[in-house]
């Protein structure tokens, strides 16, 4: 019978030897450095070309997709899909390095960036493409970061990515929806950005109505 102090022993053996390993080979090595100054980079990139006007709308979306990918890295990783052997930070969830940096902050430029459903989805193809087959297969299994334990995982990532891109974006829809129904009409403008064509075709239609009343 496996009893909750041996589950607390095996846990503090199993942080004391993370934090060691970062300590002693990980921090402040060229690995840690180079990804320091990627995720910074990111950070700021994000900041500089995000819209400020839309920013919280801009936020809750990426706020979706890094809570839907934390949980679905952590099943992976507890299911033997993958394996993460290197941290910015000596914690058991990579946080600081994918979940809640490059994957939601890159795609919250694919969302603000694209307008219609269609330009959103090719943007989120190209988005989780880079990310499963380039940044995770191609970049960090190399540099032993990261590994695939499972030939099927850079495949699951691309496809969980483009579905948890879309649903977001689709949550998103439904929720200025109500806020537009219940009077809120401030998020008018992002619907109509988010449903770009409905908006162009009835902004045609009433241009051909007034050309006829005139």
């Amino acid at each position: 019978m496996i009893t909750n102090e041996h589950l607390m022993q095996t846990s503090e053996y199993l942080d004391k030897i993370v934090m060691d390993k970062w300590l002693s080979e990980q921090f402040l090595s060229p690995v840690w450095i180079g990804i320091f100054f990627f995720v910074v980079f990111t950070y700021v990139l994000f900041f500089y070309l995000a819209d400020k006007k839309r920013l919280v709308e801009i936020l809750l979306f990426g706020s979706l997709v890094a809570v839907a990918f934390s949980i679905y890295d952590s099943i992976g990783e507890l299911i033997g899909l993958w394996a993460t052997f290197f941290r910015m930070v000596p914690l058991q969830q990579n946080f600081f390095m994918s979940d809640l940096t490059i994957i939601p902050l890159y795609a919250m430029l694919v969302y603000q960036y694209t307008k219609s459903w269609k330009t959103f989805f090719i943007g989120t193809v190209v988005w989780a493409g880079l990310i499963a087959f380039v940044f995770y297969y191609l970049i960090l299994n190399r540099l032993n970061v990261f590994i695939y334990l499972s030939p099927i995982g850079p495949y699951l990532d691309f496809v969980f990515l483009i579905l948890t891109g879309l649903i977001a974006r689709g949550i998103l829809v439904v929720l200025l929806n109500i806020a537009i129904q219940q009077g809120n009409l401030a998020p008018k403008a992002s619907l109509a950005r988010l449903i770009a064509a409905p908006a162009l075709k009835h902004s045609s239609d009433n241009s051909d109505d007034d050309n006829k009343k005139s």
